[in-house]
């Protein structure tokens, strides 16, 4: 029997744990989480097998799944580098940046544990274990960051994570975070900044944001994440983000200039060049 032990019980950890149930190898999952309301929740639905604390049960796990932000998830591979961990074991992560957590995995990795960067490519607005969904991950793409792990344990753990039918993908950490920066991490400043440029204009106005309709919603959806969370990943990955966010200023002083000078042509061609892009990824999203 296989034995999962996953740190941090919110929206990804609690999700995996849903998938891993349903999965053929259906391990046993340790849950560790500081929410009492969380924890129990999970344990009623059966969704974690047992409440244990990350350094206590570490020993016990055959994997080890550090599913926290990634200030939480450097702090842990220290401490675990200090604990006596069972032959053979993986411990991964969910981070969702990549560079830091396999500096800070290297102490572990030199004892010979097999570690393995990861990050699963989904996400929602809401968050905590109760949020967490069996098709969260649904055909998404998972990327992995080979540090120290072995083919086999690699294996297992998609194993594990089998019924999510995920999309495996091998990258380097440099080039994941310079990745999720473009299509995670600054449209969610760009949402966020959004949302706090309306009410801000618009603070004085009696109707406001009340007036707010479905494409202001959806494209703003995401600035309703756990701000906890969000701070983390900008302090984690801020040369990455603070760059693109350089280049994204540029394009809209380009297209303000273009509004400004009444230039059809390029303001037509703004929106067309959008428009087709948008379009090639529904169509991708229907071939899954």
């Amino acid at each position: 029997m296989t034995t999962v032990l996953i740190s941090g019980l919110g929206l990804i950890g609690s999700s995996l744990a849903r998938i891993m149930k349903k999965s053929d190898l259906q391990p046993t999952i340790l849950g560790d989480d500081p929410n009492d309301d969380t924890s129990q929740f999970l344990l009623g639905q059966g969704i974690i097998d047992e409440r244990v604390t990350l350094l206590k049960a570490a020993s016990r796990a055959d994997i080890i799944v550090l599913a926290g932000p990634v200030s939480v998830i450097i702090d842990q591979l220290a401490r675990l580098a200090n604990v006596t961990l069972k032959p053979g074991v993986l411990v991964t992560d969910v981070g969702s940046t990549k560079t830091q957590v396999m500096v800070a995995s290297q102490p572990i990795q030199k004892q010979h544990v097999g570690f393995m960067g990861g990050h699963p490519m989904a996400g929602s607005h809401k968050t905590g274990g109760r949020a967490g969904r069996e098709d969260l991950f649904d055909n998404a793409t998972y990327f992995i960051v080979d540090g120290s792990q072995t083919t086999a344990q690699t294996a297992q753990f998609k194993a594990c994570l089998k019924p999510a039918k995920l999309r495996w993908v091998n990258v380097s950490a440099k080039a994941h975070d310079g990745l999720v920066s473009e299509i995670s991490h600054v449209p969610h400043v760009l949402a966020a900044n959004l949302v706090n440029t309306a009410d801000h204009q618009l603070k004085h106005d009696s109707v406001g944001l009340s007036a707010a309709a479905g494409g202001f919603k959806s494209t703003t959806r995401i600035a309703g994440s756990d701000p906890t969370m969000w701070t983390a990943i900008m302090l984690s990955n801020s040369e990455a983000i603070s760059e693109q966010l350089t280049t994204y200023m540029d394009q809209l002083k380009q297209i303000q200039e273009a509004i400004e000078a009444h230039d059809t042509e390029k303001i037509y061609q703004f929106f067309a060049h959008a428009k087709t892009v948008r379009e090639r990824l529904d169509q991708g999203e229907k071939k899954q």
